[in-house]
């Protein structure tokens, strides 16, 4: 069985670390984070990057979440591929039920794994669409701010990948820029492993 994987920057260094454990992975394309912002973009371009590994590979590994517009995609492809299914990346890394308690804990929670927190205020830009001020000479820095107020805590969540003095840092400095608390949790990657077993146990 040859395996592609077709996954978000986001969780690479986690993929990376668990992939090291599946030889028969042949094939890997990292698509650009925040993807998610613009879901049918995304979900096109997903779907071209899987056409091109046809004949190349015989499944698909896609390290995503449903991401808004990714549910039932199987059904749209020429090879299989196996989607993790939950709603997003976070709740694949952190198990839905962690994911679920940490919100019902702290509803305005800005959640922030090592790829999260490197991204930084970049990614709350492009979540906010906010990259366009810059053409009519607003500061998108400034307007982030100001809409991020309904936001209290930052959690940071060790995922294991390594460098998590760096990390931290990274969650420490975003919420000094949001004016957020800041947390810490952690979590391990058996999920994700777990769904690429899927991939070794998949019959046509």
């Amino acid at each position: 069985m040859r395996i592609g994987v077709i996954a978000c920057d986001m969780i690479k260094l986690e993929l990376e670390k668990v992939l090291a454990g599946f030889p028969e992975v042949e094939e890997i394309v990292w698509l650009e984070s925040a993807l998610h912002i613009y879901p049918e973009r995304m979900k096109q371009t997903i779907i071209e990057r899987v056409n091109e590994l046809k004949g190349r590979v015989d499944l698909i590994f896609l390290g995503y979440g449903y991401c808004q517009s990714l549910k039932g995609i199987e059904a749209e492809l020429a090879i299989p591929v196996i989607l993790p299914q939950y709603d997003d990346c976070l709740a694949l890394l952190m198990t839905p039920e962690r994911y679920a308690e940490e919100k019902k804990r702290e509803v305005g929670t800005w959640f922030m794994t090592p790829g999260w927190a490197e991204i930084g205020a970049d990614l709350v830009i492009k979540e906010l669409r906010l990259d366009r001020a810059i053409k009519f000479g607003k500061d998108p820095m400034a307007l982030a701010k100001r809409l991020f107020t309904h936001y209290k805590r930052g959690l940071f969540i060790d995922t294991g990948v390594g460098e998590t003095e760096h990390f931290r840092a990274q969650a420490e400095k975003f919420c000094r820029d949001f004016e957020l608390t800041l947390e810490e949790s952690s979590c391990n990657l058996t999920l994700l492993e777990a769904e690429l077993r899927r991939c070794r146990e998949y019959k046509p």
